[in-house]
């Protein structure tokens, strides 16, 4: 091996020692006391875990319905929120023996892999390492993506923050780079919505937004025309596990909006947004408290307006954006007239600040790189350097520290309630604790919604909860049901495409219930068993994406090897 080639696995060496070093950073202030403290959503995807878990345990890897957790009603959460980036934690949590290590690890696995795509993308752009490296830690360490993680532990848009540095990479290579980076955009979306639906949204608002904008100041525009509908069919592949399931689902039945919310009143004022950020606050929202994009980005937004005439035309147009974006997060953007339009699913304007993050992130690199610029000893430049990556770690970790302290208070931020925070214990999460059921229940059986939740079934006319239901991956086991042959039973578990009922080894037929549950005449009085069965519409959706993968990864490869077996590089 050439002495410069082993130069350069030194540093990619050290690199991804760095990287990981941070990502463990990230965690261990919290996770080294052994509970996960409470967010808003923390009970939520715990559940999300646990059921991934179980499934893993047994030896299924797409959980279609949710058997384990969320009351056992047969939850479809599997077609209708994307799990497949939610399998580390699930994974990791089997590894470790331990469900509170597992989660942490995952933070820290995602937040590596968001240092990784950041710093990659911003390297692309021609920019330094060292730029890059600054990027890639003020993004991953920025108060929002902070406040994702632990605040409000909304893990879906948390995971969408991690791919979003590959969409807009790819959107600018389209438009304005090389275009042969154009799969960036097609598996940064990709993933995005193998991660949650609503970021996949927003993130084809913006996109959609910038393409609108820039295109007329493409010259190729045929060109990036083609090479944004090859990103959207790869894209379409690459996530058809997730898709074709959801799709037949929507196409069968309808369904109700989730959580359907004002998005006029959901706007928070610009002064509580701005004083959010200069506290560098990542405290979970209260009546009159917002969230923020931390100290370190506020700064940014200030010092950029001194920087500007410096900035070269791209940067200009990021820093730009990452303003505007903040400011339309407030109640100085119009959102009265977004009310009744497909944007108010966004639900909350604050979501928006996953784009300002990942703009003055970018805004701030920039920044710190032109100061750099002006010093010329070599000794001073690495001080400088070790600096700025203080500076931003530094009002990270002291976040950090309200967001700790205000969870071990008796404050009124949690209420003083410590049995909030999740210690690794089942108890808490059995009964009772299903949040947002009615999410993705059919619309004909929402009337019905309490009775399911309640297990109450129907059985020869007359309501009986039931008591016992053994669960199976994708499968509800209805045990000591007071049942004979030929009577209707209608059991607590709405009707979806491609679920099926058997009993003493045999598959009924499902016939009309006025409640749009699961309901079938008994052949005898054994146990009743309903399972989701997918179709070949499901089982099309993994093998398209399976072999998207298989095959863009081996593409990849022969082109590298092929590549360096032309510069015999290759030993």
């Amino acid at each position: 091996m050439k002495i410069g080639s082993q130069n350069k696995w030194i540093k990619l060496f050290i690199q991804i020692i760095f990287f990981i070093v941070l990502s463990i950073w990230f965690v261990y202030p919290l996770q080294k006391n052994g509970i996960i403290y409470f967010g808003d959503d923390m009970k939520y995807h715990v559940n999300r875990i646990l059921e991934l878990i179980n499934n893993l345990r047994n030896g299924n890897v797409y959980p279609y319905i949710y058997t384990y957790t969320f009351d056992k009603i047969g939850y479809p959460l599997g077609i209708f929120y994307p799990w497949v980036t939610l399998l580390p934690f699930a994974f990791f949590s089997i590894v470790l023996k331990s469900t509170v290590n597992g989660i942490y690890t995952g933070f820290a696995f995602y937040t590596f892999l968001t240092l990784i795509f950041m710093y990659i993308c911003v390297r692309k752009m021609n920019k330094s390492k060292f730029q890059s490296n600054i990027a890639a830690i003020m993004y991953a360490f920025c108060a929002y993506r902070t406040i994702d993680a632990f605040s409000r532990f909304a893990l879906g848009e948390f995971l969408g923050m991690v791919f979003l540095p590959l969409c807009l990479y790819g959107m600018y290579a389209i438009l304005f780079g090389d275009k042969k980076d154009w799969p960036f955009l097609a598996f940064g979306m990709s993933f995005t919505l193998l991660s949650h639906v609503l970021s996949t949204f927003i993130f084809t608002l913006a996109l959609l937004t910038i393409f609108l904008i820039f295109i007329w100041f493409v010259e190729d525009k045929i060109g990036t025309i083609v090479s944004l509908l090859k990103a959207g069919i790869l894209m379409i592949a690459s996530s058809a596990m997730f898709l074709f399931p959801f799709m037949e689902q929507e196409m069968f039945q309808k369904f109700n909006p989730p959580s359907p919310m004002d998005i006029t009143s959901t706007a928070n004022h610009m002064d509580q947004i701005v004083q959010a950020s200069l506290r560098n606050s990542v405290l979970r929202s209260t009546s009159g408290i917002a969230y923020g994009i931390g100290i370190t980005l506020l700064i940014v937004i200030i010092v950029g307006i001194v920087f500007f005439e410096k900035f070269d035309l791209t940067s200009r147009t990021i820093y730009l954006l990452g303003v505007i974006s903040f400011v339309i997060t407030s109640t100085i953007f119009p959102w009265n007239l977004f009310k009744n339009t497909p944007v108010s699913l966004i639900q909350f304007p604050m979501r928006i600040l996953v784009l300002t993050s990942v703009f003055l992130s970018y805004s701030g690199s920039d920044i710190i790189e032109l100061m750099l610029s002006s010093i010329n000893s070599m000794t001073r430049k690495k001080l400088f350097k070790i600096s700025m990556i203080l500076l931003i770690l530094i009002p990270w970790f002291s976040s950090i520290s309200q967001f700790k302290k205000a969870s071990q208070s008796d404050g009124e931020i949690y209420n003083g309630s410590l049995v909030e925070n999740y210690n690794g214990s089942l108890k808490e999460y059995r009964n009772g604790i299903a949040w947002y059921l009615d999410q993705y229940t059919p619309k004909k059986s929402m009337p019905s919604y309490k009775e399911i939740e309640n297990h109450l079934a129907i059985i020869d006319g007359k309501k009986e909860k039931i008591a016992s239901i053994y669960s199976k991956p994708n499968e509800l086991i209805y045990k000591s049901l007071k049942i004979k042959a030929g009577e209707k039973v209608d059991l607590p578990i709405a009707i979806y495409k491609n679920l099926h009922v058997y009993q003493a080894g045999k598959e009924l037929k499902l016939i009309n219930s006025k409640r749009n549950t699961v309901a079938f005449r008994a052949n005898s009085n054994k146990n009743v068993v309903v399972k989701y069965v997918p179709s070949i519409i499901d089982r099309l959706g993994i093998l398209l994406t399976s072999m998207t993968w298989i095959i863009f990864l081996a593409v990849v490869i022969y082109k590298r090897v092929k590549y360096k077996v032309r510069r015999g590089t290759l030993s």
